[in-house]
């Protein structure tokens, strides 16, 4: 999976954790990003295995979600013909199955099958120079809906048309935090923080009872251009999905990698990101991507109704402005 010029918000770390416990960084490229593991305690094994299982279940699951490798698992679906029944992986029956369940509760703003708009509009692998006029829109949306496949018995896959494309570029990522940080839990570790293309989610406090600092980067299109806003978690994870870095130019005209669904456009609104928080990061990131088409106002709503903490920074004329749920405030570091 490849990200062009990161199409979410780029999220640092701000970890100062006691000196009498020594905290390991990992390091490393996947998904056509990077990824950065920190491990608060005495490690169980030497530095070089750490980093191997760390890479070993990245590599593992890129290979399930990629749309760029033609041998992944979700190529070969792609690849598939109608009606044929194909096995899937626990990790692509478990992405699947989370992306429906997001899709009916955000009302279609989250969509993983808007890959023939996605690629229709320039942001796919091939890339694009030509804006998709009205016509062509409107038959691709043919294509496009998650009623268009089924999982049966968590084990089948199966759609109902082949030109069919799944894109999960909004979701794995959080997801593959998720499947790193239960891996490191599972070897012992207590005190983690896991970040895939600035997707994070932190497990426990850091060794000396304080919560990590997790600081969300000021809207621009260069990386480390400062810090908007930073943000306390303990056994949580968050997302962040920006418009701005990421976009295409047809004419005079700028959209975003963002495509709505209910549109079959990119969506055009005044934010410019949205930050979210949940139990696990796969979520996070499905519901930021979802909140981002709806705009602000929607956003907030849905957000509020379903009781996930959001943070949204919104372009008003020359300046910006911060709107949040009162269930994000009590996260954010005075």
């Amino acid at each position: 999976m490849k990200a062009i010029l990161l199409p979410v918000i780029c999220i640092f770390a701000l970890v100062s954790c006691s000196k009498a416990v020594e905290t390991h960084t990992f390091e490393g490229s996947t998904m056509g990003t990077y990824f950065r593991v920190k491990i608060a305690a005495e490690l169980q094994e030497d530095r070089e295995s750490v980093q191997k299982a760390i890479e070993d279940r990245l590599a593992q699951l890129n290979a399930v979600f990629s749309t760029y490798a033609n041998d992944s698992e979700l190529s070969h679906l792609n690849q598939a013909e109608a009606f044929k029944e194909l096995e899937i992986s626990k990790e692509m029956n478990e992405v699947l199955s989370l992306s429906k369940d997001v899709s009916v509760k955000s009302e279609g703003y989250f969509d993983v099958t808007v890959g023939p708009l996605v690629n229709a509009w320039g942001f796919g692998p091939g890339g694009r120079q030509k804006r998709p006029l009205d016509p062509e829109i409107k038959k691709l949306q043919e294509k496009v809906g998650m009623d268009l496949f089924e999982i049966r018995n968590a084990k089948k896959f199966i759609k109902t048309k082949k030109e069919l494309y799944i894109d999960l570029s909004a979701v794995a990522k959080g997801y593959a935090v998720d499947k790193v940080l239960e891996m490191l839990e599972s070897k012992g570790y207590r005190s983690v923080l896991v970040e895939v293309g600035g997707e994070v989610r932190v497990l426990g406090k850091k060794p000396d009872g304080s919560d990590w600092l997790i600081g969300i980067e000021k809207p621009s299109e260069k990386l480390g251009a400062g810090i908007q806003a930073v943000v306390k978690l303990f056994d949580m994870a968050m997302a962040t999905s920006g418009s701005y870095r990421n976009y295409v130019k047809y004419g005079d005209d700028v959209f975003s990698h963002t495509i709505n669904p209910v549109s079959g456009r990119p969506a055009r609104n005044n934010v410019i990101s949205v930050t979210v928080l949940a139990p696990t990061c796969a979520l996070a990131d499905a519901y930021a991507t979802a909140f981002l088409a709806m705009g602000h106002e929607k956003g907030l709503s849905s957000a509020k109704k379903l009781g996930l903490p959001a943070y949204f920074i919104v372009k008003k004329g020359e300046r910006t402005a911060i709107l949040m749920t009162e269930s994000f405030k009590p996260f954010v570091e005075k």
